[in-house]
């Protein structure tokens, strides 16, 4: 679901426009079946609305280089207006290109679904799932504990490319887990990925009981926390989260928790990734964390895009420790 405007379509030209017509033709086909025709794609599919407009802009370019229309493409497009118009459902699958593979997940394409935000994947988890990758050395072999883990971009890159030896994945809204079960399943079940139906209701358990499984030499867990009333008794090495400290009336109950968590054992850090929306609300975060003792050994800052059309954010990465 890259936005289509964003897609390099001008390289796409440079290439067809010369081409023969039976080479344009193995050429557009051999595009269809990396994009709409893909095993992935079409297993967890993007919106209807995406795909459409997907397949639309490629015609355009196509005929723009006065070539014909590869036949598959045109009748799957055709096919697609053909059928009853239906609004797409509330959820679809994005999948991410991610260092030692991808990573697909279930998703909806609203900004709040079900009274919360975290049904969707935010700007820091982006940022985070890649700063993790590039310092995988970090975590190899650590227990990890994430706190407010949504969808599970972050949790899913680290497991797959970190190599911890456990990591726990923790949400306290109910939907929000229901949907991060289906995706850790999706991403590390020992069934691959295409032949798995994430709407099955096969893994549609109880989170009252805590879920567990191994990906490779990994525990990943999926725990349900609340901040506000519940503490976290086991011994961790790592803390990950991201985007959760957008909202002041949660950063306490954050701050609570997280110096919970670092004051168990010494040595122990925090990684906290933060879309800086509003500075007010992010000095309130710096703030709540020097009343209780918590101190930011380093702080990096860098501006993040998700591609040329989406609005630059600023990211804030604060590496957290405890004073004792």
């Amino acid at each position: 679901m890259y936005p289509v405007r964003d897609i390099a379509w001008e390289s796409f030209k440079n290439i067809l426009t010369p081409m023969e017509c039976d080479l344009s033709k193995y050429f557009q086909q051999q595009v269809f079946d990396c994009s709409v025709n893909h095993p992935v794609a079409e297993r967890f599919p993007p919106t209807k609305a995406y795909t459409q407009l997907f397949l639309k802009t490629l015609i355009d370019q196509i005929e723009s280089c006065n070539q014909e229309v590869y036949e598959d493409l045109y009748c799957t497009y055709t096919g697609m207006l053909s059928k009853e118009t239906q609004q797409d459902c509330d959820f679809c699958y994005k999948t991410y290109k991610q260092k030692s593979g991808i990573i697909t997940l279930k998703e909806t394409c609203n900004i709040v679904c079900d009274g919360t935000t975290g049904m969707r994947t935010w700007e820091a988890s982006h940022f985070l799932a890649e700063w993790c990758s590039e310092n995988a050395s970090y975590f190899q072999g650590k227990s990890v504990l994430e706190l407010g883990s949504g969808l599970g971009l972050t949790g899913l890159a680290v497991v797959q490319n970190c190599k911890p030896s456990s990591y726990t994945f923790t949400d306290v809204h109910d939907s929000v887990l229901k949907t991060l079960l289906k995706n850790v399943n999706i991403n590390l079940s020992n069934e691959s990925p295409l032949s798995y139906n994430a709407d099955d209701g096969k893994y549609a358990n109880d989170l009252s009981e805590n879920f567990q499984l191994s990906y490779h030499d990994t525990s990943v867990q999926i725990k349900k926390l609340d901040w506000a009333c519940d503490t976290y008794d086991s011994d961790v090495d790592i803390v990950v989260a991201a985007d959760v400290v957008y909202d002041p009336d949660v950063i306490p109950h954050f701050v609570k928790i997280l110096k919970d968590v670092l004051c168990r054992k010494p040595g122990m850090v925090a990684y906290v990734a933060s879309t800086v929306r509003n500075p007010d609300t992010f000095a309130c975060f710096r703030n709540e964390l020097e009343s209780k003792g918590l101190v930011v050994t380093t702080e990096a800052e860098q501006q993040h895009q998700d591609s040329p059309s989406q609005p630059e954010v600023s990211i804030s990465l604060l590496n957290i420790k405890s004073q004792m």
